[in-house]
């Protein structure tokens, strides 16, 4: 990788924590609560029935998804079922790994500009403020802010007009959800697939995840030799 880059772009979920780890033992599964087959819900998160492009109500959000899967769930198990993927939202984003913020303490501190770009609805950055990650970051585009979600070239653009960076200055690191590098690539930022908090050995999800990066790398510590000659 060159190491003439002066921003790095992040996405959030997935690359800089893991909702499933940090909320380990903090509220049930949604999907459990719900009485819905896990990799289903998972599946309908990332569909047309979840709002992440407006400001939207977290209980209104889990309802919507629900409904889309089983219309029959009473609304007693709805509202007990957003109660308990909020907590494990906001505990994500309060109790991030200590070698994650490191790292980005350090990529700051030697003079790179950090941004982020999430694909996210309103209750699920809910949190974001009082995040330790909220001060490394000088710019934040949230998707349900601003009314585009990756991997539309906007998203992208918005950020690097934020930060006054040419896309050829900037390094985008995601988990590839989303068809996010494709988007960077469309963009003519570069971009690495960071696997962390994926599943290592399902070659063929790593590929899909993969696709338009210029590499990958297992933790964003990499980064520090990477880009950084000084490392």
């Amino acid at each position: 990788m060159k190491t003439t880059y002066k921003a790095i772009l992040f996405d959030l979920f997935g690359t800089l924590l893991s909702v499933s780890k940090a909320a380990k033992g903090q509220g049930q599964y949604t999907a459990d609560i719900l009485g819905l087959d896990r990799k289903a819900w998972n599946q309908a998160c990332f569909g047309k029935h979840h709002d992440i492009v407006t400001r939207t109500d977290h209980l209104e959000t889990v309802r919507r998804i629900a409904h889309s899967l089983d219309p029959s769930i009473p609304l007693h198990k709805v509202r007990q079922a957003a109660e308990a993927r909020q907590l494990r939202f906001d505990t994500a984003l309060l109790e991030i790994e200590p070698g994650i913020l490191s790292i980005l303490q350090n990529l700051k501190q030697q003079g790179f500009i950090l941004g982020l770009i999430s694909n996210a609805s309103t209750g699920e950055v809910r949190a974001w403020p009082e995040s330790p990650l909220a001060p490394l970051f000088t710019s934040v585009h949230f998707s349900c802010q601003q009314g585009v979600q990756k991997p539309d070239s906007e998203i992208y653009c918005m950020a690097l007009a934020e930060m006054t960076i040419s896309a050829d200055a900037a390094l985008f690191i995601g988990d590839g959800s989303s068809e996010e590098h494709m988007g960077a690539e469309a963009c003519n930022i570069d971009s690495l697939l960071v696997t962390y908090f994926l599943d290592a050995s399902d070659t063929q999800e790593l590929n899909r995840r993969g696709k338009g990066s210029k590499g990958r790398i297992g933790h964003i510590r990499e980064l520090l030799k990477m880009i950084s000659p000084e490392i």
